[in-house]
């Protein structure tokens, strides 16, 4: 036993060891690629910079040299009509002038571009079209310095030294770039331009001259991306596209950075100068060599690491786990074989193992005391056995008692509410009856005081009667005892009912009452009882709370709906009492409550009917302009109907 689970967990140590290396070997490389890519990636930005500053460098003193010349009192000579020109020059038996302030100009000329091998030529044009060099052209060919791009750019740019684009010589076949000033008068007049040209060439071999970092190689573009020096010659004045590809829009718009392409890695940095672009390839191979030699050292450390752990872990755990089990089995074969319960381990570690042991102990202790709690819930089960229908019975009747209860309360409400709608409408009609007959004066005439009271019973009574009937059709409602019909009317006429009824409450306020019903409104299915109800609440608010102006019925179907709105030029609800404008028993606070008598039930009723109608009800106000309530009901006729 003590050999299989060493040899168990040793062949788990391994496995976990061959996982543990398979992730390294599947992170590992990314991870060291990663890092080894950003340091690459950082030596060479600082190598372009290095170049950059040699470059700029470069350039700068070219510059500086070429301004020295232009100040050279010599050379500002503005007297040239005798200066050398090619302006007729067939090429065939040209003689060049012996001015001797020429003669003086090209020897100063010819000193500089000595003492600068970067430097492919040293020359002057003027204004004359004169043209001085510091040693003759290859070829005296017709030539014009006046239309030449180097001469025009120091023309356009007087006080600068300029530097040109890439251009072709017309006597070599090299492409030159030019750094070029022009001289002026004291009347700020430009009477020539002198200048030097670096040759492409020149250009590349100065950049060959550049060790760049882990082998790779540098190109350096003009800022359109024309490759102007690189170390393979190829290169050479073709668009950086053509090497680059899509990445290339990365080069030329970014100041600086990196893209990964055709395996290999290109940093590159914008130059101070003039825009161009400096760029350095390093391939793949150069990455993986670091990575493949970084990712051996970590491989080899981990084996080590892996198999001293191994070593250690293998001696730790036959102490600490495998004997201590081991005693565990055979005290645990004695109990079974034996079934003596009187057996002990000895617990001489700490731990995990420790408490198994402890545990063991107080197990076999405990076994015979759980028999004896078994036999005893055992017991106690039958007896709740012989007792569960008499339990079942007592409940039974309970509920019984509870059930009728119920139904009677249930009973005594209908009874309430049966007897309280004709206790309490039978003497309210009797006395509206009776104060219309009095109003009348078919029981004598009245004087205007009395006619005045009789008024005010009658209107405290419609008030009552209206407050009775609105809180028994609520109680109806809330107790599930209101029934909605479900018949055939004329939704036109229902409406038509309405502004009747409420024609001369309007009339009263002086109100204009109008109605607009939809063509397509005509007889509908539901409760036309119910419909009127909502309807009439709605304008008698409107009518209600409204002193001036108009109250008006909308009617329209929307799909399977019919849309109900009444729209009233009243005193308008505030956005604050929105939310209680549906609850029972409440008005909107406005100052004017009181002014405005009623129940505070109208909306609530209209809300509830329109819900158990499958409908909804909504209201948009806005405070002293007027309010528009609008119904949507589910009451079109199918067509099948």
């Amino acid at each position: 036993m003590l050999m299989k689970l060493q040899s168990r967990i040793l062949t788990q140590f391994l496995i976990v060891g061959v996982m543990v290396m398979a992730i390294i070997a599947v992170m590992l490389p990314s991870a060291l690629r990663n890092s080894n890519v950003e340091t690459v990636k950082e030596g060479s930005l600082s190598q372009l910079y290095d170049v950059d500053f040699a470059l700029t460098t470069f350039v700068t003193d070219v510059k500086n040299d070429v301004r020295q010349l232009s100040m050279n009192d010599v050379i500002r000579t503005e007297n040239d009509s005798n200066f050398t020109n090619f302006l007729n020059s067939t090429g065939e038996n040209f003689t060049y002038s012996n001015d001797a302030t020429e003669q003086e100009i090209i020897s100063l000329l010819r000193d500089y571009q000595d003492s600068h091998p970067y430097v492919n030529s040293v020359y002057m044009g003027r204004e004359n079209g004169a043209f001085v060099r510091a040693y003759p052209r290859a070829q005296p060919t017709q030539y014009d310095p006046r239309t030449r791009p180097w001469y025009t750019l120091g023309v356009d740019n007087p006080g600068v030294v300029a530097v040109t684009e890439p251009y072709s010589s017309l006597t070599t076949p090299d492409l030159n770039i030019g750094i070029v000033t022009a001289l002026i008068d004291g009347n700020d007049h430009v009477y020539g331009v002198i200048g030097a040209d670096i040759t492409l060439k020149n250009l590349t071999d100065y950049i060959s001259t550049i060790n760049t970092a882990s082998g790779g190689s540098i190109i350096l573009t003009n800022y359109d991306g024309t490759i102007i020096a690189a170390n393979d010659a190829s290169l050479l004045f073709t668009d950086v596209k053509g090497v680059l590809g899509d990445d290339a829009v990365t080069l030329l718009n970014d100041q600086e950075g990196m893209v990964d392409h055709n395996r290999s890695y290109i940093m590159f940095h914008t130059s101070s100068l003039e825009g161009w672009k400096i760029a350095s390839f390093v391939p793949y191979s150069v990455v993986d060599e670091k990575v493949y030699a970084s990712m051996a050292s970590v491989i080899v450390l981990i084996v080590i690491a892996l198999v001293l752990l191994s070593v250690i872990v293998l001696i730790s755990f036959r102490y600490t786990v495998v004997k201590p089990l081991t005693d565990l089995t055979q005290v645990t074969q004695r109990i079974t074989e034996t079934g003596d319960l009187d057996q002990k381990i000895e617990v001489h570690s700490s731990g995990e193992i420790a408490t198994l042991g402890q545990s063991f102990n107080t197990m076999v202790g405990k076994l015979d005391e759980e028999k004896k709690n078994r036999e005893m819930v055992l017991k106690e089960l039958e007896n709740y056995r012989d007792h569960f229908e008499e339990l079942v019975e007592a409940r039974t009747k309970e509920l019984a008692i509870a059930k009728e209860a119920a139904e009677s309360a249930d009973r005594l409400k209908s009874a309430f509410l049966a007897t309280m709608s004709h206790e309490l409408r039978t003497p309210l009609n009797s006395i509206i009856g009776f104060t219309g007959i009095m109003q009348q004066e078919l029981a004598g005439p009245l004087n205007d005081e009395q006619k005045k009271q009789m008024g005010m019973v009658s209107d405290s009574a419609e008030h009552l009667l209206a407050l009775i009937n609105d809180v028994l059709i609520l109680s109806k409602i809330e107790a599930g005892q209101l029934t909605l019909a479900k018949t055939e009317f004329d939704l036109r006429s229902s409406i038509a009912k309405v502004i009747a009824t409420t024609e001369l409450m309007a009339k009263r306020k002086g109100i204009f009452l109008e109605y607009r019903i939809g063509e397509d409104i005509g007889k509908v299915r539901g409760d036309s009882r119910r419909v009127e109800q909502i309807l009439l609440n709605l304008v008698s608010n409107g009518i209600k709370f409204t002193e001036k102006g108009s109250v008006r019925v909308e009617c329209h179907r929307e799909g399977k709906d019919v849309v109900m709105s009444v729209i009233d030029t009243g005193i308008g609800i505030s956005q604050a009492d929105m939310d209680k404008l549906f609850k029972p028993f409440s008005q909107v606070e406005t100052g004017l409550t009181r002014h405005y008598e009623g129940t505070g039930l109208g909306l609530s009723i209209c809300q509830k009917l329109t819900d158990m109608m499958g409908g909804s009800i909504g209201v948009e106000s806005t405070v002293g302009i007027g309010t528009t309530f609008r119904v949507r009901l589910p009451i079109i006729m199918d067509e099948m109907d």
